[in-house]
């Protein structure tokens, strides 16, 4: 590797080796025929054994590859070169990818693993894209060995691969086409590298220049053209607007106290006292966006001691959006103790030792001199104003009953934000995993209760009244909204103007949650 550790950007060899991995057909499918459901369950436990087990005596290029770059396992130069005959085994030690494993620590012939590589796939369809992008990616990602194969802590420039956050953010982003889009914090550059499957053209930033070489590395590998700037936060792109901004920037709350020693990260302990870095992104990333743009973010926050903090933990968040000309929505999807976070994030850096007691007894003590109660943990969607929309419209949610929602369930939830103040010229329309659950008092030929439950997106179960219910059922695109409040009143025989105080505010709550959406005209 070169100086930074880092795989080395070769584009002759990068070419080989994307042949070679073509022609090997090293893909998601194929760990799939390879490998076992129990194996693969095992390994996103971060247990490579029953993989290996597994893979045993095999000499096929896939199962070479996997034991290799995927389950860490010291091959021969011989078995590698017939895996990838275009690069050999010369050509993965030029590129940074292998060393000679008594280099390693290892006994006799044979090659290590420098970095983990594997295969990637994901359908953009499921994850809320418009049908004009929706499809299939199927890519290679490098990235840093794994803390269970590391075998002590990690690093303090260890650049991660595609984690649960990561994904979380990648099922959430707007797939909208646009013209300019950003990520943050690229880490291994998977955010970027589906930004350019609807962008046309992508910046990818971050702070670690081993997180920047890997980023270029898996475009060059993958054949995707992304502009990659190394820099903190929004410095590298000064002056530059974007039209989509995503970002999992390094979030964790770390003690200025521990600033600095060994097991902090750059991937996740941010530069900034408490929950500053998050704050800064909120503050100054809208001024990064073109009127209209959208910035998604994930993020921990801290809660005040004797708070509520599942009715005021949002209270401190209002404050970092006052005087931007944005609306939010900004979901907390946990809330943990300072005790279980420290042990989640102490864990985090060293997975195969013990806590560090005094780490631990630090960054306790630094959580209770400031009065932290709680750490909130979730995400944030914010829409720059595209003119004079006035004050900030937010949204606080609180779990969304463990659903993770899409990029579409984003999108409708930020238009929902700012609806009109009369809702009767529009035309909705229910959406069609809506259902609707009825219950009955025996012998009673009216409903008692009525809950309308969404079958994806956020999963919601929303208990409705009758006229809501009426209104709701007749949405189909066809008349508006006024219509058929009238309708209902009539049927009723109610007030027009009494049923339509009844459900106005029901029909927003649906049109958020994306129960409803408005048909354009």
């Amino acid at each position: 590797m070169n100086a930074n550790d880092a795989p080395i950007l070769d584009a002759a060899l990068i070419a080989a080796l994307r042949d070679d991995l073509e022609e090997a057909g090293w893909t998601v499918d194929a760990l799939e025929e390879i490998l076992s459901d129990r194996a693969r369950a095992a390994l996103a436990r971060e247990q490579r054994l029953p993989a290996l087990i597994e893979l045993e005596g095999r000499d096929d290029p896939a199962s070479v590859l996997t034991r290799l770059f995927v389950l860490g396992n010291v091959e021969s130069e011989a078995d590698l070169a017939a895996a990838l005959p275009r690069l050999g085994g010369r050509g993965a030690r030029a590129l940074g990818l292998v060393a000679p494993a008594e280099e390693e620590g290892g006994a006799g012939a044979g090659l290590s693993a420098l970095l983990d590589l594997r295969p990637y796939a994901a359908t953009l369809g499921v994850t809320g894209v418009s049908d004009d992008t929706a499809g299939e990616v199927a890519w290679w990602i490098a990235s840093d060995i794994p803390g269970s194969r590391a075998g002590g802590p990690l690093r303090p420039d260890h650049v991660l691969g595609v984690g649960g956050a990561s994904t979380s953010l990648l099922e959430m982003t707007i797939r909208d086409r646009v013209d300019s889009a950003l990520d943050m914090g690229c880490g291994c550059g998977i955010q970027a590298m589906h930004l350019t499957t609807h962008a046309r053209r992508v910046v990818a930033t971050d702070l670690s220049a081993r997180a920047c070489a890997f980023t270029r590395f898996n475009a060059a590998l993958n054949g995707l053209d992304i502009e990659v700037r190394e820099g903190s936060l929004f410095e590298p792109v000064a002056g530059e607007a974007f039209d989509l901004i995503v970002t999992n920037p390094p979030f964790v709350i770390t003690p200025d106290s521990l600033r600095g020693a060994r097991g902090l990260l750059e991937y996740r302990d941010g530069g900034m006292s408490r929950d500053g870095l998050i704050r800064a992104v909120v503050r100054s990333g809208p001024d990064h966006l073109v009127p209209g743009g959208i910035l998604q973010l994930i993020g921990n926050w801290e809660i005040p001691a004797g708070r509520d903090p599942d009715a005021e933990w949002g209270l401190r968040l209002e404050e970092w959006f006052e005087g931007l000309a944005v609306d939010a929505w900004i979901v907390e999807r946990d809330v943990l103790d300072p005790a279980r976070y420290i042990e989640m994030w102490l864990q985090d850096a060293d997975p195969m030792g013990a806590a560090n007691e005094d780490a631990y007894r630090a960054w306790l003590a630094d959580f209770d001199a400031a009065g932290v109660g709680g750490i909130g943990m979730g995400f944030m969607a914010i829409r720059r104003h595209a003119s004079d929309e006035g004050a900030a419209v937010l949204r606080f949610d609180l779990g969304l009953a463990g659903a993770r929602p899409r990029g579409a369930d984003v999108a409708q939830t930020l238009r929902a934000l700012r609806l009109p103040a009369d809702l009767a010229p529009l035309r909705l329309e229910r959406a069609e995993d809506v259902t609707e659950e009825r219950h009955y008092v025996p012998g009673s030929p009216d409903p008692q209760v009525m809950i309308l439950h969404q079958g994806s997106g956020l999963g919601r179960s929303i208990m409705v009244g009758t006229a809501v219910s009426a209104v709701v059922g007749a949405s189909d695109g066809e008349l508006e909204v006024g219509q058929i409040i009238a309708a209902v009143a009539m049927l009723t025989e109610r007030d027009a103007d009494e049923v339509r105080a009844e459900v106005d505010e029901p029909l927003r709550g649906l049109l958020r949650a994306g129960m409803l959406r408005i048909v354009e005209d």
